[in-house]
């Protein structure tokens, strides 16, 4: 039968119009869906994001069990969840959209607590009240996110509720316990804000004291202090004073050190190059340049000479975005990457590393990791945190080191190896052999604890430092005999 169109006049043009409109965004819908889900088979899956600092979820392998345990579509659902097409966009649009709800006020922000004043503070003894840091944070954010679980890798004070009241920040294996109250952002660049305490600085002092008399005239026993960031950048002066002073727990800690331990002043020749890229913008590290300023402070007090930093020859990895980043999601800081300058050792070296857990085995390794990149950078130096790194090369001086560090004494430590006969750099958290027994049995003739500052304000640092010299390996330690 014809219809007359005339008899629904515009009734039916209008009843028209809209079925074609529906029928056109379904199309248009179901087009989309099929294009993303061809794109998310046909471009290469991404297997990290550097955007959250963690592994992606990838497609799980197919069996009858796993299906039947909703195992395997739990897996594709989280591994289409991680790999759609554009989801870095995606979520770096979301936490901007996040960011925007609070204020940001000259270009500053404040993630954690601000460091408040205690008893126990470590206070200069001409320091007047008002220079103290202050707990009001009003002036620098009214915004003060929390920081995500996934946590700065400068981790959670591990003081009693006796001896800090400050929250806890999260931890990561970057730098385990380490002492910070919070991150302060201003214009694009990241600050550890520090707390510290006397009662800390004091422990500390008391080890390093016992290193002096474990190994007494027959080592050269130094301690070398680092301050941070926060330290020496010309912030406002409304801004001055949410850290305290690195300064004052370094002079203090060194104040209580015994004649037979060397320390070295690494702090004077930062500050004289503080106006240069020897801090990272993004994490909590300090750069290349900044070591190597402080290995010539070091080499100066063990009475050795150093390379000039122009003769090394020097390679650079771009867009770093680190730990302070991953602790923040700050756009200001994403927008404001880091690169990582690295140099190349510059004497002929043979290099061992060990796994965490085994000391029975090592593996041929390098000084310096060319592979690193993006948001593992820093792992150039060193290759990462490896319990014991052993390093020989064809320096004849007769000086063999045991380094004792953690994450900060990775960079220093690819610089000041180029002076010894051998080198064993021994970091803190993971070393489970007994420090006497490797400076005797391998002729150690220098001992160097080098530590942030914000480490040496840590019991958990502190401790582990302390305890190399009483624990026991239950099982045999392989060195090289290469």
């Amino acid at each position: 039968m014809k219809i007359d169109k005339s008899a629904y006049g515009e009734n039916y043009n209008k009843e028209r119009n809209d079925m074609i409109v529906k029928v056109s965004s379904v199309a248009v819908c179901v087009l989309l869906i099929l294009v993303i889900g061809i794109l998310a088979w046909a471009l290469p899956q991404p297997t990290y994001s550097e955007y959250e600092k963690r592994d992606l979820n990838q497609m799980p392998e197919f069996s009858v069990e796993s299906l039947f345990k909703g195992e395997y579509t739990l897996g594709v659902e989280l591994a289409y969840a991680d790999t759609f097409t554009f989801r870095e966009a995606f979520v770096r649009l979301q936490a901007a959209i996040e960011e925007a709800r609070g204020i940001r006020v000259e270009g500053a922000a404040i993630y954690g607590p601000v460091p408040g004043n205690t008893e126990d503070e470590i206070v200069p003894p001409s320091s007047e009240t008002e220079s103290q840091p202050s707990t009001d944070s009003s002036s620098v954010t009214e915004s003060q996110p929390e920081v995500p679980s996934s946590g700065v890798s400068s981790e959670n004070d591990s003081f009693s509720q006796e001896e800090s009241s400050e929250p806890e920040v999260p931890e990561d294996e970057e730098a385990t316990g380490e002492t910070v109250a919070g991150i302060f952002v201003y214009k694009g660049i990241g600050f550890e804000l520090f707390g510290g305490s006397k009662s800390a600085a004091e422990y500390y002092a008391s080890v390093i004291n016992k290193y002096g008399d474990a190994f007494g005239s027959s080592v050269n026993v130094y301690n070398m202090l680092i301050p941070k960031h926060a330290e020496f950048y010309p912030f406002p002066r409304k801004y001055a004073n949410l850290s305290n002073s690195e300064k004052d727990s370094i002079d203090y800690i060194y104040s209580m050190v015994d004649s037979d331990v060397t320390t070295v002043d690494a702090y004077s020749v930062l500050e004289e190059h503080s106006d240069e890229y020897i801090y990272f913008n993004t994490d909590h590290h300090w750069t290349g340049l900044g070591a190597y300023y402080a290995y010539t402070a070091f080499m100066d007090a063990a009475g050795l000479s150093y390379y000039d930093y122009d003769s090394y020859t020097k390679h650079v990895i771009e867009n770093f975005r680190g730990t302070l980043y991953a602790g923040t999601n700050d756009q200001s800081m994403y927008d404001n990457p880091d690169h990582v300058e690295w140099c190349e050792f510059p004497v002929s070296n043979k290099t061992w590393q060990y796994n965490k857990g085994d000391l029975a085995n090592y593996f041929a390794s390098s000084v310096m990791a060319g592979y690193a990149k993006g948001a593992n950078a820093y792992g150039v130096f060193l290759g990462g945190d490896f319990p014991l790194t052993v390093i020989k090369t064809d320096v004849n001086n007769g000086r063999k080191l045991v380094i004792i560090k953690e994450s900060y004494g990775n960079a220093p430590a690819t610089y000041i190896a180029s002076g010894f006969e051998e080198t064993y750099v021994v970091d803190e958290r993971y070393y489970d052999g007994n420090l006497v027994d490797l400076v005797n049995s391998r002729g150690i003739t220098d001992v160097l604890v080098i530590n942030n500052v914000a480490a040496a304000n840590t019991k958990f640092h502190i401790g582990n430092i302390e305890g190399l010299l009483t624990q026991t390996y239950s099982g045999a330690i392989a060195y090289p005999t290469e």
